[in-house]
């Protein structure tokens, strides 16, 4: 910025021909961009890491193979019922999706809030470096709440057609945070034990 404001400054005395002040500008952000790259080679490092953070990551990171296994089921239901509401199957597997959320992700999420957030809030210098994350499983809980509340108001075994087009965004909604969520801690938290982040990206 202290560059760009120079280069205005010169320009405004007419000091800089408009042509040179594009090419300086183009060299100003080239500058800006190269010092913004440094940081690839620094950061957080897996040996870096106390034994039981780096323990922590590879467990939670061990455990995104069954919530990956919940999103395929929940995509796939939350088709059925975009395509075929109707079909008296889709009530059962909405239960039970809702079910595993409730059994699998919900208490993987609040173990990592009690867990492994803060135990890597030290290496990583602060409470706000997971504050993300864990503003994220608040909405993760509040979508699961969501859609459970669909299912108690159900009672003939058959969705209502009216309460569909909520059901659905509660599902789809649902399906995207929770593979960004699963994208983001893989990236940021993950990675830093390369064998475990790339075996927990891949399932």
């Amino acid at each position: 910025m202290g560059l760009a404001v120079l280069a205005m400054l010169v320009a405004a005395a007419g000091r800089l021909p408009p042509v040179a002040g594009a090419f300086l500008q183009e060299g100003i952000d080239v500058l800006v961009i190269l010092n913004a790259l440094r940081a690839l080679g620094g950061g957080l490092r897996r040996w870096d890491l106390p034994p039981h953070t780096a323990e922590l990551i590879d467990r939670y990171a061990g455990e995104h193979g069954g919530i990956r296994d919940v999103l395929a089921r929940l995509r796939d239901t939350a088709d059925m019922v975009a395509t075929r509401p109707d079909d008296p199957a889709c009530l059962p597997a909405l239960r039970e999706v809702h079910r595993r959320l409730v059994d699998e992700v919900l208490p993987h999420e609040a173990a990592e809030d009690r867990q492994l957030y803060p135990a890597l809030a030290g290496p990583l210098g602060s409470d706000e470096a997971t504050s993300t994350m864990s503003r994220a499983h608040v909405e993760i809980v509040r979508l699961v709440e969501r859609f459970g509340g669909h299912l108690t108001a159900q009672p003939d075994g058959r969705l209502r057609r009216d309460e569909v087009p909520d059901l659905l965004a509660a599902l789809y909604g649902l399906d995207a945070v929770l593979r960004l969520h699963l994208a983001q801690e893989e990236e940021d938290y993950f990675s830093l034990n390369p064998e475990e982040g790339s075996t927990a990206s891949g399932r």
